[in-house]
């Protein structure tokens, strides 16, 4: 990575929106990664002119009369001009930050004392240090902070730096009671925004969330019963449950008199849900408080929730509900790192071991017996993804694509200079064909016979990816018999105007239908905007019978739910509404493979996902090819049971739609 060098001259000291951390599942591993403790208090920059001090929330608001004693001795570091990034917090009698605590510190007359924790430094004395790499300005910023004594007590300190791998340091910060670690990338530069090169890990679930109402108390409770919570979701507001345990009983009478002058008589949400209380005063979407909770039940609730303070320092329009993405998730134009090779899945050829890699000198890469050429290409450009990684990706999820793809008639997306260039479509092999690559006659609906791309293992998989393909498409029949096929798909694909959680709930809705008519489905991430819904099938149909079937069922929906869904094709009738395209189950149409990467800028990867799984789900494009990289998929396969599963339609399922 090639690393600017400071600007010298007058540094602009204006306020710098902070760089945020992605939160993931388990921490990221390697030399290129530092570790800090998670601190549970306020974020605060700290802009130093010439003694004047100034400590600004992340919004940008000005604290620094809350916090006089740190500004008071900010003032006296060694240093004409300077921004620091830090967090405040009360410390509790084991040295724990404690957001409770730094709540009741700064509510109380008499304050406990409190610590500023620094842990960057974005400019100092006219040089603007934000693109060096985080090891340096760490560096920088333990020289100063040392100068001036207060690298490990006092009221302003430096940040601690965890030694260990981040796996073991999680296990000790959550046996220690901690609320997790952050991890940053040593070579990382500073960047405004969240980032996939800070990460965080935490021990237990815990969130923002935002009050839309409260009940009231009961019993010998004072002030609210319990506090109604929402996330912000496409858009609206969800309710995600309520809370009541936890907050102290000073604090209730103060979060009364704060939602009373927030009342309204109608909901903020779009829909009231069920299991909302009917005695409920309802509130404007103001007021932002942080919740612990055990986890998310399948229907998007907290189970367990446990109040832990009011976080003033965050506006209610950027709550959401966090889930774990992943370092590389939001990569943009960044070195790529290399991935472990996974095993193999094919027809007893060995992968290759100790193959150059890019850059290296000696033989083109070998991936699955297959050697790539141009292994440096950077297919995905807005990720830095090169050809390698690709063939690799393929690679690693053979054994559970393979089942999908394997001996079917395929189309394929082809990109030989990557998805920033032309891309097309091929159902037909031009050229040489490899010896890896074969072929099924099929008649077109010309009368023409032509031969159709088909692979059977591994090898033929990362053969595609040689020849520049991005997308695997299979059909819904086999190579053995195409005029039978063995599955139904179909592809939500939403309008203008509609949400993630209408997309979503719509989801539900089909494999509710499909349930009615004796029909098990099954549920994929499309890897672009939409959501797949799969019901597999004995081989009996015609495709003109499967077409029929799939038309129904669109076509039902449609007339159950005129103003969500529609059934027609038409691009420009689909605004706010949900097109379930039905045309994918036609002769020769195809949609995209289970594990196949989209070639577009995102990377998305087309993911097989369990039904318990619909509520979590962010976006049609929520895996992608660094986040699967960075966590190969384990555990049971989601679809086992689709390829086991033999259903059949029949004229009563039929009748049932109307068709």
């Amino acid at each position: 990575m090639t690393v600017r060098a400071p600007t010298r001259g007058r540094a602009s000291l204006d306020f710098v929106a902070p760089q945020l951390a992605t939160l993931v599942d388990a921490a990221p591993a390697g030399p290129e990664w530092s570790f800090e403790i998670k601190y549970d208090g306020y974020r605060l920059e700290a802009i130093i002119d010439r003694g004047k001090v100034r400590l600004l929330t992340r919004r940008g608001n000005d604290w620094t009369e809350r916090f006089p004693d740190i500004a008071t001795r900010l003032a006296k570091l060694p240093l004409e001009a300077a921004i620091l990034d830090g967090e405040v917090v009360a410390l509790d009698p084991s040295g724990k930050s404690a957001f409770a605590l730094l709540q009741q510190s700064l509510g109380a007359t008499g304050r406990k004392p409190l610590v500023y924790f620094a842990f960057d430094l974005l400019h100092l004395d006219g040089a603007d240090l934000r693109p060096l790499p985080f090891d340096a300005r760490r560096k920088a910023l333990e020289r100063l902070l040392r100068s001036g004594r207060a690298a490990s007590s006092g009221n302003v300190r430096l940040g601690q730096r965890l030694d260990g791998s981040g796996a073991a340091l999680i296990t000790a910060a959550c046996r220690l009671g901690l609320e997790g670690i952050i991890g940053k990338r040593v070579d990382a530069p500073y960047r405004t925004g969240r980032w996939p090169a800070w990460v965080k890990v935490k021990c237990g679930h815990r969130q923002e969330f935002v009050v839309i109402g409260y009940t009231p108390p009961r019993g010998s409770r004072v002030g609210v019963g319990s506090l109604l919570l929402a996330v912000n979701e496409g858009g609206r507001l969800r309710y995600a449950g309520r809370v009541g345990s936890g907050i102290p009983d000073g604090l209730l009478r103060q979060l009364l008199a704060s939602l009373t002058r927030l009342a309204r008589t109608t909901t903020p949400l779009a829909h009231k849900p069920l299991g909302i209380p009917g005695v409920t005063q309802w509130v404007d979407p103001a007021m932002v408080v942080e919740v612990a909770f055990t986890e998310w039940t399948e229907d998007g609730l907290l189970r367990h929730p446990v109040f832990q303070g009011v976080r003033e320092d965050k506006p209610a329009s950027d709550v959401r509900r966090e889930e774990p993405g992943m370092p590389e998730q939001q990569q943009r134009k960044r070195p790529r790192v290399e991935a472990a090779a996974a095993p193999k899945a094919s027809r007893g050829r060995t992968a290759s071991k100790g193959a150059p890699g890019p850059g290296e000198s000696g033989a083109e890469p070998v991936v699955a017996g297959v050697r790539i050429s141009h292994p440096d290409r950077v297919v995905f450009p807005e990720l830095g993804i090169t050809k390698l990684d690709l063939a690799r990706h393929f690679e690693r999820v053979a054994s559970l694509m393979l089942p999908h793809v394997a001996a079917r008639p395929l189309s394929l997306v082809r990109c030989p200079e990557g998805s920033g260039s032309e891309c097309f479509f091929q159902k037909h092999w031009s050229g040489k064909q490899p010896p890896s690559i074969d072929d099924v006659a099929i008649r077109q609906g010309d009368g023409k016979v032509r031969p159709h791309v088909v692979v059977h293992d591994v090898e033929g998989l990362v053969t595609l990816v040689q020849w520049g393909v991005m997308e695997i498409h299979p059909w819904g029949s086999r190579a053995d018999d195409p005029e039978r096929p063995d599955r139904v798909i179909f592809d939500l694909d939403p309008g203008p105007g509609i949400t993630w959680a209408d997309i979503k709930e719509a989801t539900g809705g089909v494999r509710a239908l499909l349930k009615g008519l004796g029909l098990e489905s099954w549920l994929k991430t499309s890897g672009g905007k939409g959501l797949h819904v799969v019901v597999p099938l004995a081989r009996r149909a015609s495709w003109d019978e499967v077409s029929d079937f799939a038309r129904g069922v669109a076509e039902h929906m449609q007339a159950e739910f005129p103003d969500r869904f529609i059934s027609k094709s038409s691009k420009a009738a689909r605004k706010g509404l949900i097109f379930i395209d039905w045309l994918r189950n036609t002769r020769g149409a195809t949609a995209v493979a289970p594990w196949s990467t989209r070639a577009r800028a995102s990377a998305g990867v087309s993911v097989p996902v369990p039904w318990t799984s619909l509520a979590k789900l962010v976006s049609g494009d929520q895996f992608t090819l660094p986040s699967i990289r960075a966590h190969p998929p384990r555990g049971a396969d989601p679809w086992a049971g689709l390829l086991a599963s033999r259903q059949a339609l029949t004229k009563a399922m039929m009748r049932k739609l109307g068709a």
